[in-house]
């Protein structure tokens, strides 16, 4: 005779597949930096994200951002495999609050919550995220710790992994165990990319990947600490990457926005739109999500590391 599932079991089941909260607003209006304008971007807002929700929710280590047209949704993907679904607040234009709507789990094949090296999510994007249907979208995450690219329903539930080249297979032919493939994003041309947060192993230059075989030489700015940590693509192929460099307590904080093009021989150009320094009035913080809103308006997003002394800031800007 087979036995039913413990009381305690069907209970945490049930917590597994259901939201975690229910909406409530997390944010706190902030200055990110002195005056409103600087080259390249215009500044539209930002919030600091409390790192606790009303109903116990931790809201910390965000690592990575993916908007949602279809579902009016910002997608928060932290280290530890949390996916928060936030919905921002605007009023004349300018993001003014965040509410957080959900909180689910990322899962593994089994239907189980992703555990310790498994779950050090880092970037993210939204497949069906703007064709009209609401229901239908699937969240793209890559990882560190254990390389891996991943699809996702809307609640953490695993669809699919991708194959991924062989370069960027096997854990050896990184740096670190935390410096492997920190974004993530698909292009209209070259399919899905990726690139890792510093060189590969024994490589002078950053390359960007696609998974489809295709790479290319991706040139970073030397500053002390630097690594890429977000990616993004606007409709018409062009890429928007982050950089984020920090060395030291005693060295500035910087954080780099370059904008990439295809060009017809086939290389990826790129030019600097902005650099954002602490040493010249910029209130920065460990920025790792990017993502594009509508238009050339983009969030982006620091992670806190789970530290009292970092925050969770949600920035937004247009080119």
């Amino acid at each position: 005779m087979k036995r039913g599932l413990p009381l305690v079991g069907l209970l945490v089941l049930l917590l597994s597949v259901m939201p975690l909260i229910q909406a409530e607003n997390i944010s706190t209006p902030t200055r990110i930096l002195y005056g409103e304008e600087t080259q390249g971007i215009r500044p539209l807002g930002v919030v600091k994200l409390d790192s606790k929700g009303a109903h116990g929710d931790h809201i910390t280590g965000i690592s990575a951002l993916a908007w949602d047209q279809d579902e009016g949704l910002l997608y928060g993907v932290t280290d530890n495999a949390h996916l928060h679904h936030l919905r921002p607040i605007f009023d004349n234009e300018k993001l003014v609050a965040v509410d957080l709507v959900a909180t689910y789990q990322l899962h593994n094949k089994h239907g189980k919550p992703l555990k310790k090296k498994h779950r050090d999510s880092e970037g993210a994007f939204v497949i069906n995220a703007e064709n009209g249907i609401q229901g239908d979208s699937e969240l793209v995450v890559s990882f560190e710790k254990i390389p891996q690219i991943i699809r996702f329903t809307q609640q953490g539930k695993l669809i699919e992994p991708y194959t991924l080249p062989p370069i960027l297979m096997h854990i050896k032919n990184y740096r670190t165990t935390n410096q492997m493939l920190e974004a993530v994003t698909l292009h209209p041309e070259k399919g899905v990319l990726t690139i890792a947060q510093r060189p590969m192993k024994g490589r002078k230059n950053q390359r960007l990947y696609a998974l489809n075989g295709g790479s290319w030489e991706y040139h970073m700015e030397k500053h002390k600490g630097n690594g890429v940590t977000a990616m993004e693509v606007l409709p018409d192929g062009r890429i928007l990457f982050m950089e984020r460099a920090w060395h030291s307590l005693l060295s500035p904080l910087i954080v780099t926005l370059k904008e990439g093009r295809f060009t017809q021989e086939g290389k990826l150009e790129l030019r600097v739109i902005a650099t954002l320094n602490s040493s010249k009035g910029w209130a920065l913080d460990n920025f790792e999500g990017l993502t594009r809103h509508k238009g050339e308006r983009f969030f982006m997003v620091s992670d806190d590391n789970n530290s009292l002394l970092q925050r969770t800031l949600l920035f937004y800007f247009e080119l």
